[in-house]
């Protein structure tokens, strides 16, 4: 099956929640979404005597409660703990802001997605450092990690996508490497240890020579930790300058590098892509150096998953644009083949 969807909530949703937006996505006649929590506002209050008091950790409006304070006892909250139910003088520590604070609603609107069948995924914020093994950073980043899995899980997200990282001044790729695999290696057992059938880490490709992220780089973190995947972003990829990306030929063979590893199931963001003053910036699938009709024609004869996830400032926009090229070129396709066996029958 191949799905396409936009990252984040569409543009032209009104509601402007992940509810409407997942039911926008179907409306839309798209059938995924990554979702996008890129803010961690961490917060500290009082509870609230009249609204909070006596409700389940989960079932607080507006916030993702990830800690509670009674006493001096102080907690991370995660799976076991959000039937929690607070009580008076307790002090929440929540995040707020983004999709966070619709949190507690998380549970309907992964049930809605698997109704209407829209393949619901998270993408945790950008800045993340997993290539080194100290520091705040890397310790925030996990955390924003941690917050973000146990987010998707309540969605039922099939995956949480993230960047490995920038690298510093004078490390090489062999030395961050040995890094990013302890940290995603912990943070997978993490996700063992607290979640039944909990999501897959998804690991980005990027662009940028300080940037721990071509696609040999993932490939080698994925090879070595079962439980994650790599996450192909072919407009970062065709940046990189490593590979062409201008025939269906050109896909295959990173599909081919890829195989062993997806199981035939492929995650794919997708985006125009250009350079302006020796900077890439992501644009308009039309307007970019990376076209959609060779991936078109090469999905065409691919009996693989594909999930496709437009990166496009034009979000919803795009992924209708790859859908119809899909299914022009697929109709083209059949057409061809009825009018052979017409000529031969």
């Amino acid at each position: 099956m191949i799905r396409f969807g936009p990252s984040g909530i569409p543009l032209s949703c009104k509601g402007r929640t992940l509810l409407d937006g997942v039911s926008d996505v179907h409306k839309l006649g798209l059938t995924a979404l990554e979702v996008q929590f890129l803010r961690m506002n961490a917060r500290t209050t009082p509870v609230d005597v009249e609204d909070e008091v006596g409700l389940k950790a989960r079932d607080v409006k507006g916030k993702l409660i990830i800690g509670v304070n009674r006493g001096f006892e102080y907690k991370n909250i995660f799976m076991e703990d959000l039937d929690k139910v607070l009580e008076p003088g307790d002090m929440i520590h929540f995040l707020k802001g983004g999709v966070a604070e619709e949190f507690h609603r998380f549970s309907k609107i992964g049930y809605i997605g698997k109704e209407i069948d829209v393949k619901l995924t998270l993408h945790t914020p950008y800045y993340m450092k997993f290539t080194d093994t100290e520091g705040d950073l890397v310790k925030k980043s996990k955390l924003a990690f941690k917050y973000s899995t146990l987010m998707g899980a309540e969605l039922g997200a099939d995956m949480v996508v993230t960047h490995p990282g920038l690298m510093e001044v004078g490390e090489t790729t062999d030395d961050v490497r040995d890094k990013v695999i302890k940290n995603m290696r912990k943070l997978r057992d993490w996700i063992n240890k607290n979640f039944e059938d909990g999501p897959l880490i998804g690991l980005e490709t990027q662009m940028g020579k300080d940037v721990f992220g071509s696609l040999d780089d993932i490939l080698s973190v994925c090879k070595k930790i079962s439980g994650t995947q790599p996450i192909l972003n072919l407009a970062n990829i065709k940046a990189r300058g490593e590979y062409p990306l201008e025939d269906p030929d050109d896909f295959q063979e990173i599909f081919d590098l890829c195989k062993n590893i997806t199981g035939r199931d492929y995650y794919i963001n997708f985006s125009g892509i250009e350079k302006r003053r020796n900077e890439y910036r992501f644009t308009p699938i039309k307007r970019g150096e990376l076209s959609f009709e060779p991936l078109a024609e090469n999905l065409v004869y691919n009996e693989d998953d594909f999930t496709i996830i437009s990166t496009s400032p034009l979000k919803e926009h795009d992924a209708m644009y790859m859908r119809v090229i899909f299914e022009r070129n697929y109709s083209k396709e059949i057409g061809k083949e009825l009018r052979r066996k017409l000529r031969d029958g």
